[in-house]
C-alpha cells in the first residue's frame, strides 16, 4: 500500500505500510452486501492541509478509496460509515467536509452499479503506527459485522 507523508516545508515522502491481508483476493478492499470498498491509498499531512493547521502532534490522514454500488437500488452513505482506529485508539468519524479535492461529503447517494472515488479525511498522532479502516454493517436482527483494513505504517 502506498502511503504518501508530507512533512514541513511540503517535503514528501514514501512510506510504505505493511498491510493484513486475510484473503489475499481481497487485497486492499472488502466487499459487503450491497457495495464493495477498494483502499487506493494513505496520505498523511503533518503540519498544514488545506489552510488549515493542525496541532503539535496531530496529523490528517486522507483515505483515497472507490466504492461501488453492487445493488439494483440506490444506496445512501453517511460519513460516519466509515471509521479509523489507530494504535488502539478510537473509532473516529471522518471530519466533516471542507472542500478537499474529491472528499466525500458529509452524506451521499450512489445510484445502481455506480462507482465514486474520493477521500475520507481523519485527524490522527503523527506517531500513529497501525491504522484500521472500518465499515460495520448492521443486519435486520440486530447482527454487527465488522470490515477493516488495517495497515502498519513504517516510518
Amino acid at each position: 500500500m502506498d502511503l504518501i507523508k508530507t512533512c514541513r516545508n511540503s517535503t514528501k515522502m514514501h512510506l510504505l505500510c505493511k498491510d493484513h491481508v486475510p484473503n489475499f483476493a481481497m487485497k486492499n478492499e472488502f466487499q459487503t452486501i450491497t457495495f464493495s470498498l477498494k483502499m487506493n491509498h494513505l496520505e498523511i499531512y503533518e503540519e498544514e492541509f488545506y489552510g488549515y493547521v493542525m496541532e503539535d502532534g496531530g496529523a490528517f490522514l486522507c483515505v483515497n478509496v472507490t466504492i461501488t454500488n453492487l445493488m439494483k437500488e440506490t444506496l445512501p452513505f453517511q460519513k460516519s460509515d466509515f471509521v479509523i482506529t489507530y494504535d488502539s485508539e478510537g473509532p473516529y468519524e471522518a471530519e466533516e467536509y471542507f472542500g478537499v479535492d474529491a472528499q466525500f461529503e458529509d452524506e451521499w447517494e450512489l445510484k445502481p452499479n455506480e462507482t465514486k472515488t474520493g477521500v475520507f479525511v481523519y485527524t490522527i498522532s503523527k506517531y500513529a503506527k497501525k491504522i484500521a479502516f472500518k465499515y460495520f454493517e448492521l443486519y435486520d436482527d440486530q447482527r454487527i459485522k465488522e470490515y477493516r483494513l488495517r495497515y502498519i505504517i513504517s516510518q
